[in-house]
């Protein structure tokens, strides 16, 4: 049996993309990069600041937040990055597992979801965070090699190489190499079989400021909700060497390699929910019945294989001048596969066949032919794996200028990318569906469709930051541009090559910083941002995007706020507004006498639109307390995050109608009130004891519309929930031949409360198909039940 090969879209270069490379070959790196030169070293801007205050953002002219390695540790050790972020205010994040998930993975930051947030790692971007085909950053980064995380829930940061930075954006720094020569090691057990093994070298110091680490994890679980067919598997090695040279600068190279199959989490709908809270209605064993085994959950997931490498510099020129340069490249290879109660076969033995194409530019295939008979053992069936390809390649880079003129820092510096992606809908014949879902790879029945998508993105920036009174007021302004071009082909569906361009024009960001006495600061911010078309645009819709049909998607941004610190103490409270315009959409073509059930499944014709936009208003707060042997922590966030309304009738109304949205009506998944505390209790030393809860209020599921006529029918609103968690640990410190050792054991949902973790993104802008005809309940599967209690022991020691 042969692999399936996927077309490769040809790597070109535009005139406009050669002149920004050549710009960002005489620059250096964005902020956030400038920040990993230690294993939990602080910013420039946060270098004189207290531990206690630079968790809140202490220093910053905007939102901000740190979480130092004390907080990623608090979760089991190997445990999903992201799910570190939950203690940010205005950041949600959940997953169908305890410890982390693929397609349950979903994130939001004030109102914005995941595909609008800008996620780099070591000021490098990780791309689009969509689960398919996307490029979430756990994947390239193993939490026990993170030194800290930066947040900016604010947009105003100048330099963040992202385009889905609209609201905010959060930076993963990686730790460096030891100075020391030595391994360190990890072990964990925990409920549904979970097993993870650690270890990592530490070269020390091979030549003069020369270091060097490698690390390799292998961890395994069952899923909790189908422990027979469903797991999750997944091997990570990553690679760092650090170059200091004399004058103070670095030269970090870095690459991270994951391998990774899961099944994950079925969606459900709210009735199924309360019917059975810890079922998500993916069948556990095969029944033979093709109509039954649709939701077979061994027939529910993917893999991938990710690759990102990268150099992070920086170099002195002058005592007041530095220059660095950072390029990367980033590849994904992986599929995911749905079963089909049917079997699908192009006539003409060819699976790719296009006899030509009619007047609209739309592909003529041979007549498909369709066997079917679901009820039957044995029947027909389908394995539908859809191949996903990225490749992406860029280069980041700042001049940086401090004291060009008396008490200003003016940085000049921007971003290169090039991301070639493709997408391939496969159909293959299972070979006994009565036995088990095998089939024969050189048997490829059908290809839907094989869509190819590059997009080119440059942006330049420039800021200057001026102490008006040093160390008492600090301004910080600055100008970005953006340029990106699309090219897009779907050979299968259209004739047409779509290429074309967009420009942001220039979007400013001003930030200032008020310091009126000592541990007091106030700050207040003003950004404008350009996302443009994303990527799924291209490869989610089956028609071409003409230049013009979509506008780009951009935000405008304010916030203000308040810090007290003092050596124990932490308060903030900050607000903001954030204007979400010409948000995009994929939107079905027509559903007249389509089964419900495709449309579900992603079998209809679709294309890309603007669907309007959203506003978000809230406000954060968070206070801690930290002494030697008790900590307090509680952080606060209220939400209102509403789309736009558009007037009855109008044609923008009806295009948020196509999507499952009302105008109006609150954004899904976001509460309006959420609140995580936590306290830990050092009762003798070495030994930690952390109890924690997290409140989600009352939120929106889905807008419930009648699709054959486009008759707003209510909310549908999912309940409040508080979960708890505790972690206790003891650090052995050096023991026998072992360093470091310690002993931690956690355990999530402490209570075994049941409750609805998230609201699919992958399915939450389809409409409600069980209102369609007489019917009057929802039946669109949309949200993911939360994991059950759940154990974790972990120890690590290194010798």
């Amino acid at each position: 049996m042969s692999r399936i090969r996927v077309s490769k879209v040809p790597l070109t270069r535009s005139i406009s993309a050669w002149t920004v490379a050549v710009v960002l070959a005489a620059a250096s790196a964005p902020v956030a990069a400038q920040q990993a030169a230690g294993d939990a070293g602080a910013s420039d801007d946060n270098a004189e600041i207290i531990v206690t205050g630079e968790r809140i953002g202490a220093g910053n002219v905007r939102a901000a937040a740190v979480l130092r390695v004390e907080d990623i540790q608090e979760r089991p050790l190997g445990s999903d990055i992201t799910q570190s972020l939950a203690k940010v205010p205005g950041i949600q994040v959940s997953s169908g597992d305890a410890r982390g998930g693929s397609f349950s993975f979903e994130l939001y930051l004030r109102g914005l979801n995941k595909e609008q947030v800008g996620l780099t790692l070591d000021g490098i971007p990780t791309g689009d965070a969509r689960f398919n085909g996307g490029s979430p950053p756990q994947r390239f980064i193993e939490s026990s090699n993170v030194a800290r995380i930066n947040v900016s829930q604010s947009a105003g940061d100048i330099g963040a190489p992202s385009r889905f930075a609209l609201g905010g954006f959060v930076d993963f720094i990686t730790a460096d190499p030891r100075s020391e020569l030595g391994a360190t090691v990890e072990a964990g057990v925990g409920s549904d079989n979970f097993y993870r093994g650690y270890a990592r070298i530490d070269t020390g110091e091979i030549l003069p400021g020369l270091t060097s680490y490698i690390s390799y994890s292998h961890q395994q679980n069952d899923i909790w909700a189908g422990p027979k067919n469903r797991r999750s598997r997944k091997d990570h090695v990553e690679f760092k060497a650090v170059k200091d040279l004399a004058d103070g600068g670095f030269i970090k190279f870095r690459a991270a390699y994951n391998d990774q199959t899961d099944n994950d989490f079925n969606i459900i709908t709210l009735a199924e929910f309360d019917a059975d809270p810890r079922n998500d209605r993916a069948l556990d064993a095969l029944t033979g019945i093709p109509a039954r085994d649709l939701d077979f959950g061994g027939a529910l997931g993917g893999s991938r294989k990710d690759f990102l490498a990268y150099v992070n510099s920086k170099f002195f020129l002058t005592e007041n001048l530095t220059f660095s340069v950072n390029p990367y490249y980033q590849q994904l290879r992986g599929e995911s596969f749905r079963y089909q109660d049917r079997q699908r076969r192009l006539t003409g033995g060819d699976p790719m066949a296009v006899t030509g194409y009619n007047a609209l530019g739309g592909a003529v295939r041979p007549a498909l032919i369709t066997t079917r008979n679901s009820n039957a053992l044995g029947g027909p069936a389908d394995m539908r794996i859809t191949p996903r390809d990225a490749d992406r390649m860029g280069l980041t880079g700042e001049f940086r200028f401090k004291d060009f003129v008396p008490g200003n820092t003016l940085r000049v510096g921007g971003w290169w990318e090039n991301a070639k992606a493709s997408e391939t809908r496969n159909f293959f014949p299972i070979l006994n569906s009565a036995q088990s879902i095998d089939i024969d790879r050189d048997d490829l029945a059908y290809v839907e469709y094989d869509r190819r998508s590059t997009i080119e993105t440059g942006m330049l920036y420039i800021q200057d930051q001026f102490d008006i009174i040093p160390d008492v007021l600090r301004l910080d302004a600055g100008l970005t541009w953006f340029s990106v071009t699309y090219r897009a082909q779907s050979p299968l569906e259209y004739q047409k090559l779509v290429r074309f361009n967009q420009t942001s024009g220039i979007n400013p960001k001003i930030g200032i910083g008020f310091k009126p006495v000592q541990g007091l600061e106030l700050f207040a911010g003003y950004a404008q941002n350009f996302a443009g078309i994303p990527e799924d645009a291209f490869l989610g819709s089956n028609s071409a995007i003409n230049p013009g049909d979509l506008r780009p998607i951009e935000t405008e941004n304010m916030d203000a706020g308040v810090r007290f610190t003092t050596d124990h103490l932490a308060l903030s409270l900050q607000g903001y507004y954030t204007r979400l315009k010409n948000n995009i959409g994929t939107v079905p073509i027509s559903i007249a006498g389509v089964d419900p059930e495709e449309i579900i499944r992603g079998n209809v014709s679709t294309r890309a639109a603007n669907i309007s936009g959203t506003k978000s208003k809230g406000i954060e707060a968070t206070a801690i307390v930290d002494y030697d042997w008790v900590n307090f922590y509680l952080a606060y966030s209220y939400q209102d995050a509403k789309h736009d309304d558009p007037p009855a009738g109008s044609p923008e109304r009806a295009e948020l109608a196509a999507v499952g949205v009302i105008g109006g009506a609150r954004v899904r998944d976001i509460p309006r009130h959420s609140l995580f505390g936590q306290v830990e209790v050092k009762p003798i030393k070495g030994a930690s004891v952390q109890f924690s809860g997290r409140y989600v209020g009352s939120r929106v599921g889905g807008h419930l519309i009648q699709p054959t006529t486009n008759a707003e029918r209510g909310v549908e609103y999912l309940p409040s929930h508080a979960v708890f968690g505790l972690n206790a640990s003891y650090d052995f410190g050096d023991t026998g031949p072992f360093r470091e050792m310690k002993f931690q054991i956690n355990v999530d949902n402490l209570f075994d409360k049941k409750y609805l973790g998230a609201v699919s993104s992958s399915t939450a802008t389809l409409p409600d198909f069980g209102l369609a005809g007489s019917g009057t309940l929802p039946t669109l599967d949309r949200y993911f039940i939360g994991a059950p209690r759940t154990v974790t022991a972990s120890l690590r020691a290194r010798f």
